[in-house]
């Protein structure tokens, strides 16, 4: 098959073609999330990624309703035609009463399943009532070795250098900073005395941590050596250590930025270039993600952007 550009296509996932074809027909993205028993978010999710993977638009969105791009327009027919063949095959009304069922086996660091994980499912669950969904709590490392052990089929959790043997999704970027109790002297002032810094009480990640790294590096490259105070591999516990003043948290702002606006903590930058974290959402490389899988892993996108923000 042919789109603009004269690029062929294959077609591998069957249930973009319905969401396809269903709007195509309705020219409305709710009509069309109704006949599918979707939200219309779950649709908007879909057929977002199909466009993703064909590379085209498919639709000229309005206020009021969808109509089909030129690409969609040609791809329709073909669409059409492939899911009534599909039709055909054994088994294929079987598959498609039970494709919103199943299993999801999901893998997440601590502060993915403390801010990220529960938002996702919450949407996710609208649409796939039905499929069980198994969590697994971890570092990105031992995240990383389920996934290849096929103990897990999803991880989300910030990348590290292990994650080079897995197909990764980029979510958001983050950004370290200072986070201390108003009282501190640097609240105070306003800013860091960075002379002062070899002198505090610092609260943060445990030693083999690839956040822990990353802030190691960055104060070697400037020339400052810093020494932990309490090493912890839970950011949240790390926020509540310095919320009772026991020492100055160095932690991504996103994660302490309710109790910073309500007053309860301060947060101040690290310095020039500080160093940041991407968020990322990991399968194995040869594995085929399904319908529902796909959607989770758009809404873990969402939920991260809207938390976390691009960086």
């Amino acid at each position: 098959m042919l789109l603009s550009g004269g690029t062929m296509i294959e077609v591998a996932d069957s249930r973009h073609l319905q969401v396809f074809v269903a709007v195509a027909r309705s020219s409305n993205m709710r009509r069309a999330a109704k006949d599918l028993s979707l939200t219309p978010s779950a649709v908007s999710h879909a057929l977002r990624s199909f466009e993703e993977t064909l590379g085209c638009k498919l639709f000229e969105r309005t206020t009021r309703r969808v109509m089909l791009s030129r690409d969609g327009a040609r791809l329709l027919p073909e669409a059409q035609r492939l899911l009534e063949s599909l039709a055909n095959l054994n088994g294929f009304v079987q598959a498609g009463r039970d494709w919103r069922q199943g299993r999801l086996r999901l893998g997440a660091s601590p502060t993915a399943c403390q801010y990220l994980v529960p938002a996702a499912i919450r949407e996710f669950k609208e649409s796939f009532p039905d499929v069980a969904i198994q969590i697994t709590q971890g570092s990105p490392a031992v995240l990383v070795q389920n996934l290849l052990d096929g103990v897990i089929d999803l991880s989300l959790s910030p990348q590290t250098p292990d994650h080079r043997s897995l197909a990764c999704v980029d979510l958001a970027q983050d950004e370290l900073a200072f986070i201390v109790n108003p009282l501190h002297p640097w609240a105070q002032a306003k800013k860091v005395n960075r002379a002062e810094i070899v002198r505090q009480r610092f609260v943060m990640a445990e030693s083999n941590s690839f956040t822990k790294r990353l802030i190691d590096d960055y104060f070697r490259q400037e020339g400052i050596a810093i020494q932990p105070f309490i090493e912890i591999g839970n950011e949240e516990v790390i926020k509540e250590l310095v919320r009772l003043d026991l020492g100055v948290g160095i932690l991504p702002l996103w994660i302490a930025s309710e109790e910073v606006d309500n007053g309860l903590l301060v947060s101040l930058p690290l310095g020039r270039k500080a160093p940041g974290r991407k968020w990322v959402a990991c399968h194995r490389v040869s594995q085929v993600l399904s319908f529902s899988e796909m959607l989770f892993l758009g809404l873990s996108r969402a939920v991260a952007f809207n938390r976390i923000g691009s960086g």
